[in-house]
């Protein structure tokens, strides 16, 4: 296995993503001699991530291909509740404007405790994140220790495509695909039955509609 990989190079801070032929495959040996190892997983089930700057492989793949987009379903079961709980506050429209969280009080929440990469050795299961970063790991991918920032400036937004990190291209995808934030018994059996390691495939990533609100009432 090593001769394999024998010409990959090791993965190194800041550096630009470097696919990696099998590394899902791959035994922690050589994850290491590469600059990963199997971590605690990210929403989206994955567990490989980089030595030091913890960014899940396989989500910073699907942000390096400007692919945006979940199913809550399909989510680990460590983060799916949470998750569903989190987007119930957003207010959810056009993807070209806003997406305010709720704040009715100026002592609601900024943060949210979800699991992180640390959840793995540190005695407490999750930390508190801001929620841009939750919903950004949740649509786009886990990003470890990176930071996310907002492209709107307004610090209530939660619009998926109005938060950036460093791994984004400079320009967004025009949807969220999947967009589904409410459970389904026959998807949640689905994931249950595969051992909770269902998770969805991005030649599987249809496109979606670009006004959810319009979508919905058009439907009815």
């Amino acid at each position: 296995m090593a001769d394999l990989y024998r010409s990959v190079k090791k993965a190194a801070p800041g550096a630009a993503f470097q696919h990696v032929a099998g590394i899902e495959q791959m035994s922690d040996e050589d994850l290491k001699n590469i600059g990963y190892y199997k971590g605690f997983p990210c929403p989206h089930g994955h567990v490989i991530r980089h030595s030091t700057e913890h960014w899940c492989y396989l989500c910073i793949r699907k942000i390096s291909s400007n692919i945006c987009g979940f199913d809550i379903n399909y989510l680990h079961t460590d983060y799916k509740v949470k998750y569903q709980k989190l987007w119930s506050r957003l207010t959810i429209g056009p993807l070209s404007e806003c997406w305010e969280i709720q704040n009715d009080s100026p002592y609601a929440p900024k943060r949210f405790c979800f699991p992180s990469y640390r959840s793995l050795y540190s005695k407490q299961k999750a930390e508190n994140v801001t929620f841009h970063k939750a919903i950004y790991q949740c649509a786009w991918g886990d990003i470890g220790s990176h930071v996310v920032t907002r492209t709107c400036g307004n610090s209530l937004c939660g619009n998926p495509l109005h938060l950036t990190s460093s791994w984004n291209r400079p320009y967004p995808p025009r949807s969220v695909s999947p967009f589904e934030i409410q459970f389904d018994p026959e998807k949640l059996m689905r994931y249950a039955q595969s051992g909770n390691s269902y998770t969805l495939q991005e030649a599987s990533f249809k496109k979606t509609i670009i006004r959810p609100n319009e979508a919905k009432e058009r439907s009815e």
